[in-house]
């Protein structure tokens, strides 16, 4: 029996044209992020498992049952593929020196995230992050900036309905309180509840908002708010928040369900949502694991956009925001003795910035002519020996097949003013 060996479930191979595609979205998002201040960060696709055991909590999705393992063992240390980055970027905040920079410190990535789920809509195994983290600042403005940074950066792409669902998680003390108030509320409703939140019930009520399960959502609506339990430094620091969206005027929605998945968070989180989409598009909150970390404070605020999910918005909403641009000429050649002189052009045109097509591993001309007939490319520049003999080059139009002889010399000017009259 013969073995079919493919990609691992959950995750696929990204390829033309939607490589291209990534390519100019990875382009913007690392464009955008230069442009604001932020710098560049890439963190080891492998990691110590406890920089998210310790961080994400227990009772994460993630660290419950989504990890995934290399086998065995180093120096008696376990590793995992990184299901998330703001925890690795902690680490490399101390590790690194960082806190010698210029505080706060704004980086940005760009990376691969594995968590071991169910493959479904817009959530796959392998997926790539595009974040926002802004270390070492207790300022709300942190807060307002990376939130309002995502929507401008929607807005740029022409997804003007977009609503950022907001919430405050307050400090440990208000949760403290919160989560007796759940408790109470909870426990009547135990038996109508799913396996899993019966035992958050136990381990931490607050992930029991987060519960994706049909039943639990209508349970969690009459829920205790935990706008009602904040202290009034959490509530001062949310409220300059919602004031900063307002006078920028952001589309937001407050959210008294909304948690987040992991037990870092805590003041201010948030998703952003696309109108008719059920997952998030973007997501974030207020964060220190600097204790966890290394013993020390660290507050900080972040955010990451999921790129696949994005596309999948663009893919819906605009198909042609962004254009593939195909070549618009190919170069070929009539025999292996001129393929020299080809090249030599062809190295001519990309310096001058036409990006022509060609295939010097084909010596045959008619396989060169049905290589660009195949890539829908325009016009194809032929190099025969007649014509290399008075410096001269055929150019072919493709599609109708009419042809004119231009010279070597002036090639550049004439096939820069051809394209700007055939465009």
């Amino acid at each position: 029996m013969k073995i079919k060996i493919q990609a691992p479930r959950g995750m696929k191979d990204i390829i033309y044209p939607d490589s291209d595609y990534f390519l100019k979205l990875k382009d913007l998002m690392i464009d955008f992020s230069l442009k604001y201040g932020f710098k560049y960060i890439e963190t080891p696709i492998v990691e110590d498992e406890k920089t998210f055991t310790l961080s994400l909590g227990q009772t994460s999705d993630v660290v419950e049952k989504e990890m995934f393992y290399l086998k065995g063992k180093e120096n008696k240390t376990s590793y995992v593929l990184r299901p998330e980055s703001t925890s690795q970027i902690v680490r490399a905040y101390f590790e690194n020196g960082m806190g010698s920079w210029p505080q706060p410190v704004s980086l940005f990535y760009v990376q691969k995230m594995y968590r071991k789920e169910r493959p479904q809509y817009a959530r796959l195994r392998e997926h790539t992050q595009w974040g926002l983290e802004i270390l070492n600042t207790e300022d709300a403005f942190a807060d307002f900036f990376i939130i309002y940074l995502f929507s401008k950066f929607l807005t740029n792409l022409k997804i003007k309905d977009h609503v950022v669902k907001i919430n405050s998680l307050g400090c440990l003390r208000c949760r403290s309180k919160f989560k007796k108030a759940l408790l109470s509320y909870y426990k009547p409703l135990k038996r109508k509840m799913c396996s899993d939140c019966q035992k958050r019930l136990k381990i931490n009520p607050l992930r029991m908002l987060d519960c994706k399960n049909e039943k639990d959502q209508e349970l969690k609506e009459e829920a205790p708010n935990i706008l009602d339990y904040l202290c009034k430094s959490c509530e001062i620091h949310f409220q300059k928040v919602l004031e900063l969206l307002d006078y920028f005027k952001i589309n937001y929605l407050p959210d008294k369900t909304l948690v987040r998945g992991f037990d870092y968070y805590q003041k201010t989180v948030f998703e952003i949502f696309v109108d008719g989409e059920k997952v998030a598009l973007a997501s974030g909150g207020r964060y220190d694991l600097g204790e966890v970390i290394s013993s020390q404070s660290l507050p900080s605020f972040g955010g990451a956009f999921g790129v696949e999910r994005l596309k999948i918005v663009l893919d819906k909403l605009n198909q042609k925001l962004f254009k593939i641009n195909k070549p618009k000429i190919f170069i070929a050649f009539a025999g292996e003795e001129i393929r020299n002189k080809a090249f030599s052009v062809y190295l001519e045109l990309q310096e001058a910035g036409f990006c022509p097509l060609a295939n010097f591993f084909k010596v045959s001309l008619s396989s060169q002519l049905d290589y660009a007939n195949k890539n829908q490319v325009k016009y194809a520049l032929i190099f025969g020996f007649q014509e290399l003999g008075k410096e001269e080059v055929i150019l072919k139009n493709m599609e109708y097949g009419n042809q004119e002889i231009l010279k070597i010399k002036h090639l550049v000017k004439d096939l820069k003013k051809i394209l700007k009259n055939n465009d």
